[in-house]
């Protein structure tokens, strides 16, 4: 992938974000489960305090947007960059696969690609960074996450009960492991915790990130561990749950870590 595609996109981002205020409201809503929307933290009604940044989310899977509903700045851009990014979670997901002994496509085949949302973040200058978060620490809930950055920092990851920073590599992109993925790899597989400080530079820090999600559930309407994963020697760390315990979990409450996988750990 050349890095002028990357370059292209968060500069596409950014465009949209320095857009003047009455230009970004035509896409303000609170409707997160589909379609194109622009707001100031997803979970700003549903978390005890607002962090530092905007946002633009678009649901690219399993039913995309109309072209047309997403801004003229950054869509052809943003389109590209969904297949791209789709590309590199595929490539992704086949190693994780063969790395728990399953087949390469054992993923996809679950439509784990299949279900996405792409959400381009602009975390502005923050004349009191001591004060507040770009983005509070969590994990993310769903199975995959690839992101892009520009350069300005800001994420950190924790590790060790210490918090990393994760210094931006031209042309490099990070990937995520959700809550899901912990979860069907039966704890194979970590979920990491990460955060955004507050952007203390001048200039905006900017990052596309695309979540992959479960898009088809089991025919019992469940889904949990993998069977061919457990045996009598390695027994489910995690009961089944239901599409609407993971809506519930997420919508039901500001981001947070690991809370789904807490509520379905099987206690010996």
């Amino acid at each position: 992938m050349p890095v002028s595609v990357l370059d292209e996109t968060v500069n596409a981002v950014k465009a949209f974000h320095e857009q003047p205020h009455e230009v970004k409201a035509k896409y303000y809503k609170r409707d997160e489960g589909k379609g194109v929307m622009y707001a100031s933290n997803n979970d700003l009604y549903r978390t005890t305090a607002a962090s530092w940044h905007d946002s633009l989310q678009m649901w690219m899977g399993p039913e995309p947007p109309n072209v047309e509903e997403i801004p003229e700045v950054c869509r052809e851009e943003l389109v590209e960059w969904d297949l791209h990014a789709t590309k590199v979670a595929d490539d992704v997901m086949e190693l994780l696969s063969e790395g728990l002994g399953l087949e390469r496509g054992r993923f996809k085949e679950l439509t784990f690609s299949d279900s996405r949302v792409l959400v381009g973040h602009c975390y502005p200058y923050c004349p009191q960074p001591d004060l507040t978060v770009g983005i509070k620490a969590h994990t993310d809930p769903g199975f995959l996450t690839v992101l892009l950055q520009n350069h300005v920092p800001g994420l950190q990851v924790r590790h060790e009960n210490e918090w990393l920073d994760v210094k931006p590599v031209p042309g490099g992109l990070i990937i995520n492991v959700g809550d899901f993925l912990q979860i069907i790899s039966n704890g194979e597989y970590k979920s990491v915790q990460h955060r955004v400080l507050a952007n203390s530079r001048k200039e905006s820090r900017i990052s596309i990130v695309v979540f992959f999600n479960l898009a088809k559930w089991r025919e019992d309407g469940y889904s949990g561990p993998l069977p061919e994963l457990l045996s009598p020697h390695n027994p489910p760390i995690y009961r089944d749950f239901t599409p609407q315990e993971f809506r519930e979990n997420f919508y039901g409450k500001g981001i947070d870590t690991k809370s789904l996988i807490q509520k379905i750990t099987i206690r010996n």
